[in-house]
């Protein structure tokens, strides 16, 4: 498969995709350890920071029309960042576990300051934020936002919102393990065209450039790592605590409205659009999360 040049995907987005906002965010980057550097966007002022956590081989690129909304503001401030092993983070040796995530973030939450956080966790974003708060507790968090993951990867049936099957019978875990070694040209594209609701050229490229980003070998731990985590419990401690978001697509309601009402019920939910619906839903997303940053 041809791999286009970002500058150039960016290029073919503006030329076929005009109604897309970009963000004059300032892109940093912020040592953490010795082998470690991340790097980081940001956009808005004020004393409570919302960080975007992308998720599996995704990059800040994602968010850039949540730092566009939150130019100018002088309540809010908007961060998102690479992951190790992400975008344009430190491709390590070690360290490509969602504990490890979690830890990482910890770690930039005390290099750059913040104490009054909201995470807003997309994909195995959430499982990242969810780590974080397993290990440090939620003194620094204001707010927790999930979007289109539950507390645990993996269950018995997929009636439990979870990503995989204990048992793995169809082969779905499998398939992001080992397929993007072995395959990687194919999990990619069909990773992206199961994200997008509108797969075009332009918007695949643009997905699948992202992803090429992360090392195949890192995908792999990373998805491995992952099966077996449930943050259930640290997730359903929240309720009452601090206000939730959950914002899922619209064929995954089914299984996830029941168990957010069952288990944080006082969390707001919207439900629309498929695995991106931020970026391809922008104005949609953003209205929700505004609705739900008004009670800070």
């Amino acid at each position: 498969m041809f791999r286009y040049p970002q500058f150039i995907v960016f290029t073919v987005a503006l030329l076929f995709a005009p109604w897309i906002s970009h963000s004059s965010a300032k892109a940093e980057f912020v040592t953490l350890s010795t082998d470690l550097t991340i790097h980081y966007e940001q956009s808005g002022e004020g004393d409570t920071t919302i960080i975007f956590i992308p998720g599996w081989t995704m990059s800040t690129d994602v968010f850039v029309h949540q730092l566009a909304h939150f130019e100018g503001s002088t309540k809010f401030r908007a961060i998102t960042y690479d992951p190790r092993g992400q975008g344009l983070s430190s491709k390590t040796v070690e360290g490509h576990t969602y504990q490890q995530h979690g830890r990482d973030l910890a770690a930039l939450m005390e290099k750059l300051d913040l104490n009054n956080v909201i995470l807003a966790g997309w994909s195995y974003g959430v499982t990242e934020q969810l780590a974080y708060l397993n290990q440090f507790g939620s003194g620094k968090l204001r707010g927790m936002v999930m979007i289109d993951t539950g507390p645990n990867v993996s269950g018995a049936s997929y009636d439990e919102w979870v990503w995989y099957l204990n048992d793995d019978s169809d082969e779905y875990s499998r398939w992001f393990t080992e397929g993007i070694i072995e395959s990687r040209d194919s999990v990619i594209t069909e990773f992206g065209k199961w994200m997008l609701e509108d797969p075009s050229p332009e918007n695949l490229a643009w997905a699948e450039n992202i992803a090429y980003m992360t090392p195949a070998t890192v995908a792999s731990v990373l998805n491995a790592t992952g099966f077996y985590l449930d943050y259930t419990e640290d997730l359903v401690k929240l309720e009452g605590q601090m206000p939730l978001l959950y914002v899922v697509r619209e064929e995954w309601k089914g299984v996830a409205d029941p168990w957010i009402k069952a288990n944080t019920p006082s969390a707001k939910t919207a439900y629309f659009g498929k695995h991106l619906m931020f970026w391809e839903r922008a104005p949609e997303f953003n209205k929700v999360l505004d609705e739900y940053l008004a009670q800070f």
